[in-house]
C-alpha cells in the first residue's frame, strides 16, 4: 500500500501507527507542508492527503483508512466487543474530527464554540473512561491530536479544557506513550522547524 502524507501531519500519524502496530509498512511517500508527494498527482486531482492506495482502491479521509486497514489485516482489537462502547468509540473519533482537529488550524480562542467544546469533551471522556489506553482505534486516532495541541497550541482553550478534566489528560498523555504512535511520531526539534517554515509560508497560522 502507498501512504501519501505531509512530513509530521497528524492525520497520517493515526494510519502510520496502526501500520506500525500490525507490523506492516506502507510505501511512505512524505512532502514538507504545502508540497506534494511525488506521484500524488497519479491519484488525485485535488492533491489532498494523507491519501492511501491499495491496488486500484484510493482513499481520503483518516478515519475510513484506519477501518480499512483494521478489516484489511484482522485487527480483531480495533473496537471494544461490546456494541455500546464501540458506538461511543466511533462517535467520539467523529466529533474529534469534525470539532477539535479543525481547532488545530486556528489559534483564536474566539472560534470556540465552549459549549460545544464541553459536549466534545465529555463524550471522549466517557468514551476513554470505559477502558485503560490500549493499541485499538481510539488511542491511535485522539493521541496524535492532543498531541499536537500540546505541541503546537499549548494555552488554547482546548488543551486547556482536556487538562482541566485529569482522568481524560491522563488516558491521553498514556494514550500518547503507546508503543505504535512513539515509534511514528515525528521527532520534535525537526517538527518543530518545518512548522516554523509553514508559518513563514503562510500555511499555518503564526
Amino acid at each position: 500500500m502507498i501512504l501519501f502524507a505531509d512530513r509530521g501531519c497528524p492525520f497520517a500519524h493515526r494510519v502510520l501507527a496502526l501500520f506500525d502496530h500490525l507490523g506492516h509498512a506502507p510505501d511512505l511517500r512524505e512532502s514538507m507542508v504545502g508540497e506534494k508527494p511525488t506521484g500524488l498527482e497519479q491519484y488525485s486531482a485535488s492533491g489532498a492527503i494523507p491519501l492511501l492506495v491499495d491496488d486500484d482502491l484510493v482513499l481520503t479521509e483518516s478515519r475510513v483508512m484506519l477501518d480499512h486497514l483494521a478489516e484489511h489485516y484482522s485487527f480483531t482489537d480495533a473496537y471494544p466487543a461490546n456494541q455500546r462502547t464501540r458506538s461511543l468509540h466511533r462517535l467520539s473519533m467523529a466529533l474529534v474530527d469534525n470539532f477539535l482537529a479543525p481547532l488545530l488550524f486556528t489559534q483564536e480562542d474566539a472560534y470556540v464554540d465552549s459549549l460545544h467544546l464541553e459536549d466534545v469533551i465529555s463524550t471522549l471522556e466517557a468514551a476513554t473512561l470505559s477502558a485503560t489506553p490500549q493499541a485499538n482505534l481510539l488511542a491511535m486516532h485522539v493521541a496524535p491530536i492532543w498531541l499536537r495541541f500540546q505541541w503546537w497550541l499549548p494555552l488554547h482553550q482546548v488543551t486547556r479544557t482536556i487538562k482541566a478534566r485529569r482522568e481524560l489528560c491522563d488516558w491521553l498523555d498514556a494514550a500518547v506513550q503507546l508503543d505504535c504512535l512513539q515509534n511514528t511520531q515525528p521527532d520534535p526539534v525537526l517538527h518543530e522547524e518545518d512548522l516554523g517554515r509553514a508559518r513563514q509560508a503562510g500555511l499555518l497560522p503564526g
